[in-house]
């Protein structure tokens, strides 16, 4: 039903912006539940299951004093309980202790394979494309 395609399609935006929301503050629980445990996924810098690609994540955001990450357009295509989802992000990350404050900037897109679960959709392969990225100063 129609209703039924919007809540689908809302659970899917949430749950890509869980991801968002989570990486983040560090939060490594909730960014793994987003996932199936069995979850491929490449990220342009870093790929593999899940669990390897998580302890990268983790690496990678660790050398940052924080991040950001911004969702904008957002479609979600649903196939019974199955779907796929594209994401545009732009992703700030502040470097500590550069000499002018400088920050990277990341303008990625996040290309998702998703599955209806017992708990809800999860990611179950994920591909991140960088479209861009520059270093910057920040504006304050």
């Amino acid at each position: 039903s129609t209703l039924a395609d919007l809540l689908d399609r809302q659970a899917i935006r949430d749950l890509v912006t869980r991801y968002a929301c989570a990486v983040d503050p560090r939060d490594f629980d909730t960014v793994a539940a987003c996932f199936t445990p069995d979850a491929d996924t490449d990220y342009t810098f870093f790929r593999g299951p899940i669990g390897v690609v998580l302890e990268q994540i983790r690496q990678g955001v660790g050398g940052f004093a924080m991040t950001m990450h911004v969702l904008g357009n957002h479609l979600a295509e649903i196939h019974g309980d199955e779907a796929t989802s594209e994401t545009y992000a732009v992703c700030y990350h502040r470097r500590p202790g550069a000499p002018d404050g400088v920050q990277l900037v990341v303008a990625m897109r996040y290309l998702d394979e998703l599955v209806r679960t017992p708990d809800g959709w999860r990611i179950r392969r994920r591909r991140a494309t960088v479209e861009w990225q520059q270093a910057q100063p920040p504006r304050t």
